[in-house]
């Protein structure tokens, strides 16, 4: 009997077997394709991620990169630290007024031929634009190393002043005080005042363009010499904007990288610019124009 019992068992457990397994092996089979397709999405996932960082990362490196250009002109002996532009919205409402003052909201494009009857007085930085830019027949005041004070005194009494007093110009662009931005700002804003009213006195047709100091590199920068003193000091001489007759101007906003230096691709020293910018840089002056008859 217990025999016949054991038989009975097996042959149960045998049919069981039988009927089951197809049930099993598909379970199977379907969990392991299912799990197969869930790693190979995950990958699939990782590698476009990964893909994405790589092509940020080369077009940001593309973006910055100026290679094979020339050397600008020899630098000056500023070097420079750093702080947000000039341009940032002031508390009060008088502020605000200034500032609407300040950043004139009504330029044109213009062309080259604009330049024609425009002078540019200014340091090495203008002597770069005489060099190494394309704006019409522009006629340059500028050297190495020119402080405000030397042009201040020309233009009272001098070479400077005998350009304004020839009638010839009517647009003046102004880029001065990075040589003396180490120095007293107070005092170097007061004699930079003098000189735009000596302009004024001397070519009294003439528009004025008060051009802000451009930044240094964030290494180039020094405890005098810095972008904290330069946005300190193209505030100051900003003031001076009537937004009729005199206007200002800020190129930092096309070479700045967004922590408000200079962008280090764009220089070799950290103060001055590739001569391969300098076309940009003139483009820009064209956007920046007042119809003047």
């Amino acid at each position: 009997m217990n025999r016949f019992k054991q038989c009975t068992y097996s042959i149960i457990l045998i049919l069981t077997c039988v009927v089951a397994s197809p049930m099993i092996f598909r379970q199977i089979w379907t969990t392991s394709a299912e799990k197969k397709k869930e790693n190979k999405v995950s990958i699939e996932d990782i590698d476009i991620s990964k893909g994405l960082e790589e092509q940020s990362g080369k077009q940001e490196t593309s973006g910055s990169d100026i290679s094979g250009v020339q050397q600008n002109t020899a630098a000056s002996s500023a070097n420079g630290n750093h702080s947000n532009p000039a341009s940032e919205p002031m508390a009060s409402t008088s502020a605000e007024e200034t500032t609407e003052q300040i950043y004139y909201r009504g330029f044109v494009q213009g062309d080259y031929s604009y330049f024609d009857n425009a002078l540019f007085i200014g340091d090495s930085r203008t002597v770069g634009i005489r060099e190494y830019g394309s704006l019409g027949n522009a006629d340059f005041y500028c050297e190495e190393g020119l402080s405000t004070a030397d042009a201040k005194k020309s233009s009272a009494n001098g070479e400077l002043s005998k350009l304004l007093s020839s009638g010839k110009y009517k647009k003046v662009y102004v880029m001065l005080g990075i040589n003396e931005v180490g120095n007293d700002l107070d005092g170097t804003f007061a004699i930079y005042k003098g000189l735009i009213e000596n302009i004024r006195v001397k070519a009294p047709e003439a528009i004025i363009f008060i051009q802000a100091n451009m930044h240094v590199t964030f290494d180039t920068q020094s405890n005098s010499v810095n972008n904290e003193r330069i946005n300190a000091l193209n505030n100051k001489i900003s003031t001076l904007a009537d937004s009729q007759k005199i206007f200002y101007i800020d190129v930092n906003d096309i070479f700045d990288d967004d922590k408000g230096n200079l962008e280090a691709g764009y220089t070799s020293d950290g103060i001055h610019v590739y001569a391969a910018a300098y076309p940009k840089w003139c483009e820009w002056y064209c956007q920046k124009t007042i119809p003047v008859s």
